[in-house]
């Protein structure tokens, strides 16, 4: 295995990775139980104290 080899083997695992990283944070933020949390946190700005 040569270097080039070697580089363009890492470049796909690592695009790949980045995917795979991407997607669970799209389904951890679009999970249906998260939602109430969610909502908690964006009324926060808005209670009174």
């Amino acid at each position: 295995m040569d270097v080039e080899t070697f580089f363009t083997q890492m470049k796909i695992v690592s695009i790949l990775s980045v995917v795979v990283a991407f997607l669970g944070v799209i389904a951890y933020a679009l999970w249906p139980s998260k939602k109430k949390s969610f909502d908690e946190a964006a009324r926060l700005p808005l209670n009174e104290d």
